[in-house]
């Protein structure tokens, strides 16, 4: 885009081939991106120059790589190779010789997420669950690849990301505590911790620096997303709010914030979840509940600004936000306990969130509706086939239902990584045995089924065999497929009309008859 006159030219066309993780070179005269355009299952390296218009192939192993940062001098490359959600490792790429070497990796499968070059480029920055559980900032000497613990204070706490200045001479580093976001920030190469100004409680985000000024982002239940700047140069000065919402009229300062509650699962695994209850509820009254699971499953629920749980607590439904076993945020070890053959342990977590409602008196059994998206999909599928009698509805958006088919039908580029966390298609019988469509004559529940027509990650195959099964079985299921989404539904139209329909669905199946 050019600046002056916004004027967009593309630079890389091609609709067979995804693109990303753009990084731009030190004096912005070019940068690097990944793409698949070769073997749609490998992501390859390459760099764009500006000057020229042309494209250099720089890295073309096998696999899942994506560039990261650029040395000053512009002729070395930090990379990041993706194996699975728990494992991943960083290599340098020498751009005059375009040879590469590990610059932090390990014989077991530890995690490296790259942050970037620091200390005159002598050393990297990279947050990993080496040697431990939680992911926390080290340090690697480049020359030595001695990694050392860059934040010993930040404890047990779970780093999200860092984020470098331009200068390499402060670091924001943003801390997941239970869900919740908070940010920290230190000043190199010492790693002097700066005072911060008061930041209200949520998810902090999209921090970004411009020299010594700050930008960042707060995000809770009732505050969506607003960006902040606060100049560090000034550190009286309270920090500027950027942009605005555009409420319509909404008084979100009404928006119910959620309780972090704990639900012991049948090992005795805690679980965390989000609660929110309606306006006006009073403690002890079964109500209408939504149990919404998140995608992944790698991922974690967090406290944001969710405008459809707004929506249906403004009906009246309570929304329970579960982070069951296999979410992030937690630890590799959580991370790891619903891999492969432990699939079906996550789902038991399901049920039992649903149930800690009925035990504590929020519900009652057919009173709580299933709701999930991707992997939360399955998780619908699932939990209504292990417990029948609780649920009252569901609803499985972009979901997969049978992993077999999903496996060989999903974009080659995911194949490999999800074949890891879910098991190899070389197991057909173990892919069996936890597809919710073999036990789809144990459901009893009222399903809605929405999908996108071009959905890459979850084929639309899934919504279909699922509809399909459930009539043939008697029931009565209801399909609604927009023809212009892909995974998940982004145009604003298309989300008015679902949520209606769902929250509509809802309401039908469970409120109890007067």
């Amino acid at each position: 885009m050019d600046a002056g006159t916004e004027t967009i030219r593309p630079v890389l066309v091609d609709r067979k081939t995804a693109f990303g993780s753009v990084v731009w070179r030190r004096d912005s005269q070019g940068f690097a991106y990944r793409a698949n355009k070769d073997v749609k299952a490998n992501f390859n390296i390459d760099t764009y120059d500006l000057a020229s218009e042309t494209s250099r192939l720089v890295l073309d192993d096998p696999g899942y790589w994506y560039p990261v940062d650029f040395a000053a001098s512009g002729e070395k490359l930090a990379v990041g190779h993706y194996l699975s959600a728990s494992e991943s490792t960083i290599h340098e790429v020498s751009l005059t010789g375009l040879g590469s070497r590990p610059i932090a990796w390990s014989d077991k499968p530890w995690s490296f997420d790259p942050v970037g070059y620091v200390a005159g480029d002598t050393k990297f920055l990279a947050i990993t669950d080496y040697e431990g559980d939680r992911n926390r900032l080290f340090t690697i000497d480049l020359k030595s690849g001695k990694l050392r613990s860059a934040l010993p204070a930040l404890g047990d706490l779970e780093v999200d990301y860092a984020v470098l200045n331009e200068g390499r001479d402060r670091l924001g580093v943003v801390v997941n505590e239970d869900g919740y976001a908070s940010l920290h920030l230190y000043a190199l190469p010492g790693f002097t911790p700066v005072a911060l100004p008061h930041i209200p409680k949520g998810i902090v985000g999209n921090v970004r620096w411009r020299h010594h000024t700050l930008l960042y982002a707060v995000n809770n239940a009732n505050t969506p997303g607003l960006v902040y700047q606060w100049d560090l140069d000034q550190p009286d000065s309270p920090p500027v709010r950027m942009t605005t919402a555009d409420t319509r009229g909404v008084d979100l300062s009404a928006f119910a914030l959620p309780d972090l509650i704990r639900v012991t699962s049948f090992d005795g695994l805690e679980i965390p979840a989000f609660l929110y209850v309606p306006p006006g509820y009073e403690r002890g009254t079964p109500i209408p509940f939504i149990v919404s699971y998140h995608g992944g499953p790698e991922s974690q629920y967090r406290p944001y600004f969710a405008k459809h749980y707004q929506y249906f607590l403004s009906r009246g439904f309570g929304v329970l936000a579960p982070n069951v076993r296999g979410s992030a945020g937690y630890g590799r070890h959580y991370l790891s306990l619903d891999n492969y053959k432990k699939r079906m342990d996550s789902v038991k977590d399901g049920v039992a969130v649903a149930q800690w409602l009925i035990d504590r008196g929020y519900s009652k059994p057919k009173m709580i509706a299933a709701y999930g998206g991707s992997y939360g999909g399955f998780m619908v599928a699932a939990v209504i086939t292990q417990a029948p009698e609780v649920f009252g509805a569901a609803c499985d958006v972009v979901g997969i239902v049978n992993f077999e088919t999903f496996l060989q039908r999903t974009k080659a580029y995911r194949r490999k990584l999800r074949e890891a966390e879910y098991g190899p298609l070389t197991d057909p019988e173990f892919l069996k045995s936890i597809s919710p469509i073999y036990l789809a004559d144990r459901i009893k529940t009222p399903v809605f089924i929405a999908h996108g027509e071009n959905d890459p990650r979850v084929p639309i195959h899934e919504a279909r065999q699922l509809y399909a099964k459930l009539n043939e079985l008697g029931q009565d299921p209801e399909l609604l497929v927009f023809d212009d989404e892909g995974h998940g539904f982004r145009k604003e139209a298309n989300r008015i009309v679902f949520f209606k329909k769902l929250a509509d669905f809802f309401e039908t199946h469970l409120r109890p008859a007067s």
